[in-house]
């Protein structure tokens, strides 16, 4: 597992008394835009970073679909006040965190201003500023995208944040056929990612996906050694190689991601001891997505698809 291969959500979710998201009918951070906006960022060990103004501090933040609020500041990069001391959390990477809740001070997103919660949740990540360096600011989490759809493009380095219409279809029309590697529908439980379904090789399991991870393979001892023997994981170096992987009606023959033992030490999320699949960044930087928070699905695209070019 790499620094900051964690999902938020399911440390704090698990430990921290969570605001209730304001209702938005539109995605935060599409802003006063029209329609849609394209929002640039850059990649920093595998991860999207945004430019980012939090007060009068500018830096970066992580888009990070796994973090369950809209912005979750790093208190150790920020001059922020004492705040309200809330329960503790911990990152899956294994680090303690000290939770706390402030006023939100204005916060500037690629230079246009984000409408936020009255209050913002703080953690201690200064661990985190190994990998993004001392400007890093936190995470801008899900609900700074729900209420519409956006389309994350590796290839352009592009964020692109999308309103949808009343039938929960982009306002800017949906990708040519031509370009849908797959398209699938995803359950979306509060706090948590969006959740579909996927064989590796034979074998069924659970799949989210989570920008902030760089992909994860759960899978227990004898399920792994069983997979090894099929010829479909293959270790290597510190990362493993599975496939063939089904889903959406499309297979995907190597998918590079980090093995943690289902059970093991290492598992803290909230229902250890499964199999299951996390895709993150080394897959997102592959492979083109536009997820609809609206009407509950992910589509994959071409890598070359008109549906990614400046619009």
């Amino acid at each position: 597992m790499s620094l900051i291969a964690f999902s938020t959500s399911l440390a704090l979710m698990a430990a921290v008394a969570l605001p209730h998201p304001i209702p938005n009918p539109n995605p935060a951070l599409l802003g006063q835009a029209a329609g849609w906006r394209e929002i640039p960022f850059e990649v920093v060990d595998g991860k999207p970073l945004i430019a980012a103004t939090i007060g009068e501090a500018r830096g970066r933040l992580m888009f990070d679909t796994g973090t369950p609020v809209s912005i979750m500041l790093n208190r150790d990069a920020l001059n922020l006040d004492e705040g309200t001391q809330l329960r503790g959390g911990q990152a899956a990477s294994g680090q303690v965190l000290s939770v706390r809740e402030h006023p939100a001070p204005p916060v500037r997103v690629s230079g246009q201003p984000m409408s936020t919660p009255p209050l913002l949740l703080s953690g201690d990540f200064g661990f985190v500023e190994v990998a993004f360096g001392p400007d890093f600011l936190g995470f801008v989490g899900s609900p700074a995208v729900s209420g519409g759809a956006f389309v994350l493009d590796y290839g352009r380095q592009v964020l692109t944040i999308l309103q949808t219409q009343a039938d929960g279809l982009p306002g800017v029309g949906e990708p040519p056929r031509e370009d849908v590697v797959a398209r699938f529908s995803v359950a979306m439980a509060e706090g948590e990612q969006p959740t579909t379904g996927a064989f590796v090789g034979s074998l069924p399991v659970v799949l989210d996906f989570d920008t902030g991870d760089g992909g994860t393979f759960y899978v227990r001892a004898e399920t792994r050694a069983a997979l090894e023997a099929k010829g479909v994981l293959t270790p290597e170096g510190d990362l493993a190689v599975v496939g063939p992987v089904s889903f959406g009606g499309a297979v995907f023959e190597r998918i590079s991601v980090t093995l943690i033992e289902a059970g093991g030490p290492k598992d803290v999320r909230p229902w250890p001891g499964s199999n299951a699949l996390r895709l993150g960044a080394r897959f997102l930087a592959l492979n083109p997505s536009l997820w609809n928070f609206t009407d509950h699905t992910i589509t994959i695209l071409r890598p070359g698809s008109s549906y990614l070019k400046p619009r």
